[in-house]
């Protein structure tokens, strides 16, 4: 593919013209989020997260799901910390998700799951598990493999959980400017386990640098950005875009198309979500959902259930996924190697159909003076009955309330910027 089809083709699939705006709000919103430890087995470079209070009550987790169901109309909890594998109580806190009818997700760096656990936590009730996995962190046997080398450690996690059938499993890796070149391998590595690897997240590294014309108050008081965040990277590491990382993909693989986005809550123009779905075999790669059936399958989810989904009861939606060709170009195409796939080997058209998302996330940061939240964020979260973003609940913890941004010289009545 030349440079100039390559360009129209992420204009393409960046137009907001040719994508679906998730309907998500805060108050009717697929998924909600709690933490039950601050407690972790690792250090990763960007955590946003403090060791301030330990293993949580077992009675304050529970009341802040039932906070955050209540709010938000939630379809799926993610379970975060913290590493919520070492919390002692993380079964009872499953079974406390699934008899709201909510579908429990645990965010793991995975290094305390065991096969036992994982069927301990199935029959619990556990709907998925993300394993946060990159090359910025300190694994004991695994320092200073690429991110590529570590798909030998992705495959490790995605095999178990195949075996062993009821959990589905997701990645998150934290993209920076060194593992950036890496992305294409590891959307490669994802297809070629579409079957078994469900999602995968691609999150843009984010942290607060020094800026002398802005000052940052919290409940009245300024705060030391320092004190928020110890990472002092250039601005070249923390400029990483939703839009670079979806290039990088699509410039190796030219048909991924992102189907669905979301925007920015102060910079609206910036795409601070964008999604692709994809969907093949256990042997082939057909394609991608194209905007519509991902508009369709959400409305219908709601008109059926009363609430937008997180992630579907089961990745395996079959050939049926093939109708909607009538009226959604992309699956279309999909059908057409569906078929030639066929053609060669009439058992390929016997093949279960899977789905997987494939998400490029650029997260919450201070944009010149402006505070760019992820717009109607599909992880919202109780604090003391309170709806917040969960990447600023240390700021909550810490200093009582949201930071804000002031210009410099202005005192705490000024409107923030």
């Amino acid at each position: 593919m030349d440079g100039t089809a390559r360009t129209n083709n992420l204009i393409h699939m960046t137009d907001r013209k040719t994508l679906y705006r998730f309907p998500w709000s805060k108050t009717d919103n697929p998924g909600g989020w709690v933490e039950v430890t601050d407690i972790c087995d690792m250090q990763c470079t960007g955590c946003y997260r403090s060791q301030l209070e330990g293993h949580r009550d077992p009675e304050d987790v529970y009341q802040d799901i039932m906070d955050t169901v209540r709010l938000t109309n939630c379809d799926c909890m993610t379970i975060a910390g913290g590493e919520p594998l070492c919390y002692p109580h993380l079964p009872d806190v499953i079974r406390f998700i699934r008899c709201l009818k909510i579908k429990p997700l645990v965010l793991t760096n995975g290094q305390l799951l065991t096969r036992e656990m994982a069927r301990g936590l199935k029959k619990a009730g556990l709907a998925k598990i993300h394993f946060h996995i990159d090359s910025s962190q300190k694994r004991e046997g695994w320092e200073g493999k690429s991110e590529a080398e570590l798909n030998e450690l992705r495959q490790y996690y995605a095999d178990m959980l195949w075996e062993l059938k009821g959990i589905q499993c997701g990645f998150h890796v934290t993209v920076y400017r060194s593992n950036q070149e890496y992305i294409p391998s590891l959307v490669a590595w994802c297809l070629q386990n579409l079957q078994k690897v469900q999602h995968i997240s691609f999150i843009a590294y984010r942290a607060i640098i020094p800026d002398n014309r802005y000052r940052f108050v919290a409940e009245g008081k300024f705060v030391d950005p320092v004190e928020f965040s110890g990472d002092k990277p250039g601005f070249n590491e923390i400029s990483i875009t939703s839009e670079e990382m979806a290039a990088a993909a699509q410039a190796a693989f030219p048909d991924l198309r992102a189907s669905a986005y979301l925007n920015g809550s102060s910079k609206h123009e910036i795409n601070k979500f964008l999604n692709i779905a994809t969907i093949g075999s256990k042997n082939n790669w057909f394609g991608v959902l194209g905007p519509k059936t991902i508009e369709l399958a959400q409305v219908f989810y709601h008109l059926f259930n009363g609430r937008y989904f997180a992630f579907l009861n089961s990745p395996a939606i079959g050939p049926k996924v093939f109708l909607a060709s009538v009226f959604d170009r992309e699956i279309a195409q999909a059908f057409k190697r569906f078929l030639r796939a066929g053609r060669y080997n009439p058992l390929r058209l016997f093949d279960n159909i899977y789905v997987q998302s494939i998400h490029f996330q650029q997260p919450t940061e201070v944009d010149e003076g402006v505070i760019n939240w992820c717009d109607d964020c599909p992880n919202m979260m109780a604090y003391h009955g309170k709806l917040i973003n969960p990447c600023r609940l240390d700021e909550y913890r810490k200093f009582g309330g949201s930071l804000q941004v002031i210009r410099a010289g202005s005192d705490f009545s000024t409107k923030p910027v």
